[in-house]
């Protein structure tokens, strides 16, 4: 049994085979066209992707357990909007820690912040009452 072609189109293509491609074609589960939009086959249905980025044949099937497990355990600071408040939670989240501990922070993007300068050690060193800190 065959299935239905679909034409992905309106994408950006990263494919080293067509560097202009916009558009893929993909029959039986297989890529079977790859090109410009103005020049796609006819298919059973038609994606547009929006400007969507597409990898063809791209596939990362390994995971980093160790750093899964770490960041479940660690500090998420994906809602900090600032130095003060990134010392508060490191500040919030090391007091619950022994400590010989080292505190684990992840997620925080200073390039959101109205003022994006980052604590100097120092502040972090007193914000984790001397445990180390990595971020």
């Amino acid at each position: 049994m065959t299935s239905p072609s679909i034409l992905y189109r309106g994408g950006v293509l990263h494919c080293p085979a067509d560097p202009r491609a916009t558009a893929l074609l993909v029959r039986d589960g297989r890529i079977a066209w790859l090109g410009v939009d103005a020049e796609a086959p006819a298919a059973d249905r038609v994606v547009d992707l929006d400007g969507a980025l597409v990898t063809p044949a791209f596939v990362d099937a390994h995971v980093h357990a160790t750093d899964t497990g770490l960041a479940l355990s660690g500090l998420d600071l994906s809602g900090v909007r600032s130095a003060v408040q990134l010392l508060d939670a490191v500040s919030v989240f090391a007091a619950g820690l022994p400590g010989d501990a080292v505190v684990l922070g992840h997620g925080w993007d200073e390039s959101s912040w109205g003022d994006p300068r980052l604590p100097d050690a120092a502040a972090l060193d007193r914000a984790a009452g001397g445990r180390r800190v990595y971020l």
